[in-house]
Parts: C-alpha cells; structure tokens; sequence
C-alpha cells in the first residue's frame, strides 16, 4: 500500500495532467486565454514539457509580447531540441522584431535537422519551413529589403514550388526591386499553377503597363475583373489606361 507521500504525490501528478489536458484541448480550439490559466498552473506545479512551453509562447506571439515568446519558446527548445515546430515559430517571432539572422539561423538548424533525417523534409515540414521563409520574406519587403526578399521567396519556393502565392509574393518583391524581368516570370508561373489568381492578373497589368504595352495590361485588368468584379484597384487600374489610350488617340 503506498504511503501518504506517494498518495499526494500521485494525486498532484494526476491533476497536473488534467491541466495541461484541458489547457491543450483550448489551445487546440483557439481558446487562447482559456488555454492560458491551466497551462501556467501546470508549470507552477514544475510541468516540464516541451508542448506546454510552445504553447505559451504562442499564446505570447499573439498577444505581441515577443519577448517573453521568444523566452518561451528557448524553454521548449531546452527540454527537446529537436522540437521543430517551436524553432519555426521562434524563428517567426525573433523576424517580427527585427532579429533577421537570428531567425535564419533557427531556420537553418531546422533544415538541416529535417535534411539528415530523411534525406528531404516530409510535406508538412517543407510547408512549415516556406511559410517561414515566406514571413521572413514580407518583413523585408515591409522594410524595403526587396533583394533580400526576393531570396526568401527563392527559398520558400524551393521547398514549395507548387504554391502560387509564393510565386506572386516574389513578382511583387522582384517588381518594386525593378527586376521586371524576373517579376514576369514568377507572375507567369503563378498564373499556370491558378489562372483564376485575380491579384496576379493585376500584377501582370502593371507590368505590362509599365513595359508600355497598354493593351496587353487592359486585358489582364479586365482578366481580373472577370474573376472579381469587385477588385477596387483593378477597376482604377483599367480606367485610368483606356482614358490614357482614348486621350492618345
């Protein structure tokens, strides 16, 4: 018969469970605030586990505290090193506060790790590794770092090659970098893997438009407008380009 000590022990042993339990049934529905309370009280009762420190660092990230995630986050990795959905997610977060090559870095380390073990990450790693290139990418472009995003997108699509908006992302980067060229391919090959992309068929427009070939950019705002006739700037886009070729003639 176990002692009384052993008995707490069990008895704390078991609601600590139920807590990250129910902390992670919330976290999963996207009770962030509901998932917050149980999962701290786990870690107050010395719960040391990976996913319960991921999971508050993502509960931080969408609150904004970045650096009590970061925090967090260097908790899980701590307690499992190979835990490759809190090194994405750190990775995210040190990019949202400027910590660019710290967050290639996590990236890096995630790549390789996935590389050696089976040789090419799995579909859903791959996904999880473009999608954070693809967050790195927009803050460089937020930031006018249109090279450097362009070589994020690179990245991205070299694990994705199949995503189209990540073809698009790098006409826009490549565009306003005034790699016009390079911005119709990439435009080009989104088109092909979604023809119905409206805000692609906008982008070609501009291109078009600003390659002087008026015509051709009136049909792919008029492409998009098809697709949505709803698309503000399309419509601003066309007008101003038939008033500009009627004044002309």
């Amino acid at each position: 018969m176990a002692d009384g000590k052993d008995g707490r022990s069990d008895k704390v042993a078991t609601e600590t469970r139920l807590l990250i339990r129910r902390g992670t049934a919330a976290f999963r529905a996207g009770a962030y605030a509901e998932a917050e309370t149980p999962l701290l009280e786990a870690v107050e009762r010395d719960a040391n586990y990976a996913n319960v420190y991921h999971m508050l660092g993502v509960i931080a990230s969408q609150r904004g505290a970045s650096g009590r995630a970061i925090e967090l986050f260097r908790r899980a990795l701590a307690l499992n090193p190979r835990y490759s959905e809190a090194q994405l997610n750190l990775a995210i977060t040190l990019a949202e506060t400027g910590a660019y090559d710290q967050a290639v870095e996590e990236i890096g380390h995630v790549r390789a790790r996935e590389a050696v073990e089976a040789g090419r990450p799995g579909a859903a790693a791959r996904g999880a590794l473009a999608n954070a290139h693809a967050d790195l990418a927009r803050q460089y472009h937020a930031l006018g770092m249109h090279a450097g995003a362009a070589g994020e997108y690179d990245k991205a699509i070299g694990l994705c090659p199949d995503f189209a908006d990540l073809h698009h992302a790098r006409a826009v980067s490549c565009r306003a970098l005034g790699d016009d060229a390079g911005a119709a391919t990439a435009v080009t090959r989104a088109l092909e893997l979604n023809p119905r992309y409206v805000e692609a068929h906008v982008t070609r427009g501009r291109l078009y438009q600003r390659a002087g070939q008026t015509a051709a950019a009136i049909a792919a705002w008029q492409r998009a407008l098809a697709l949505d006739p709803g698309h503000k700037l399309a419509r601003v886009y066309l007008a101003q380009a038939t008033a500009s070729r009627v004044a002309e003639t």
